[in-house]
């Protein structure tokens, strides 16, 4: 079997993952994600594993390590010169 994305396939998997990043970040913090466009099948801190673990479900998915945190910078260029 292929378990290599399709470009739809892509498509809908980082539609998943945008309309999913809060949830994410509040669940699975500097841990690795498998998953597709249905949702995550593994997880983990360990990169090995979660290949491991998302090669045996024998469908498409992408990997994705989701940050410890976020920020945002606010930069103010009116005053710049």
């Amino acid at each position: 079997m292929n378990t290599t994305p399709s470009k739809k396939e892509t498509d809908e998997m980082f539609k998943w993952l945008n309309r999913n990043r809060q949830m994410l970040l509040d669940l699975y913090k500097n841990q690795y994600i498998a998953y597709n466009a249905n949702g995550i099948i593994a997880h983990s801190e360990n990169l090995r594993e979660v290949l491991a673990l998302g090669n045996a479900a024998k469908q498409p998915f992408l990997i994705y390590l989701v940050p410890r945190r976020t920020a945002s910078i606010e930069i103010n260029f009116t005053n710049s010169l």
